[in-house]
């Protein structure tokens, strides 16, 4: 009897992938980089970073398979996708807006094929967030904005 894995990691490398292939870097501003990663992006700190990170799952019975095999659970989770942006300038505006239009496109990756290649049987965006500062050692501006992708599959 083969017990399927959960599809959590797959998901990752595919948000991973189609984030790498689409988002592109600031076409307004030529100095900021773009970075897709998992999780934190380490000492390599552009000025946009996409980050496919936190995963909180949750499994229950999905039917009575008395092996406990293929079938038997739903995996029901969340990918957390963070976004984090620094511009060494005040105009808040423009870092929001560019914020906002990364959230966008990785819901627009999820809206687009929504069983995300065939790893879930449903996947859509649940929430997002963005919040905006004054760095803290008043070098410019800094955006954090979070996206919650809910999934669920059935293994």
């Amino acid at each position: 009897m083969t017990i399927p894995s959960s599809s959590a990691p797959a998901v990752r490398r595919y948000l991973h992938d189609q984030c790498s292939a689409q988002l592109a870097a600031d076409p307004l501003n030529k100095r900021v980089s773009l970075l897709v990663c998992y999780d934190d992006p380490g000492p390599n700190e552009p000025g946009d970073i996409v980050s496919i990170g936190r995963i909180a799952r949750t499994i229950n019975p999905n039917s009575l398979v008395g092996s406990g095999g293929a079938g038997w659970l739903e995996e029901q989770y969340t990918v957390t996708v963070t976004i984090d942006l620094f511009r060494g300038d005040d105009n808040a505006q423009a870092i929001f807006e560019r914020a906002a239009l990364l959230v966008d496109q990785v819901c627009a990756i999820v809206r687009t094929d929504p069983s995300l290649g065939g790893l879930v049987l449903e996947s859509r965006p649940v929430s997002s967030e963005i919040e905006g500062e004054w760095d803290g050692e008043n070098q410019g501006r800094h955006v954090l904005a979070t996206l919650e992708i809910h999934c669920y599959q059935r293994t």
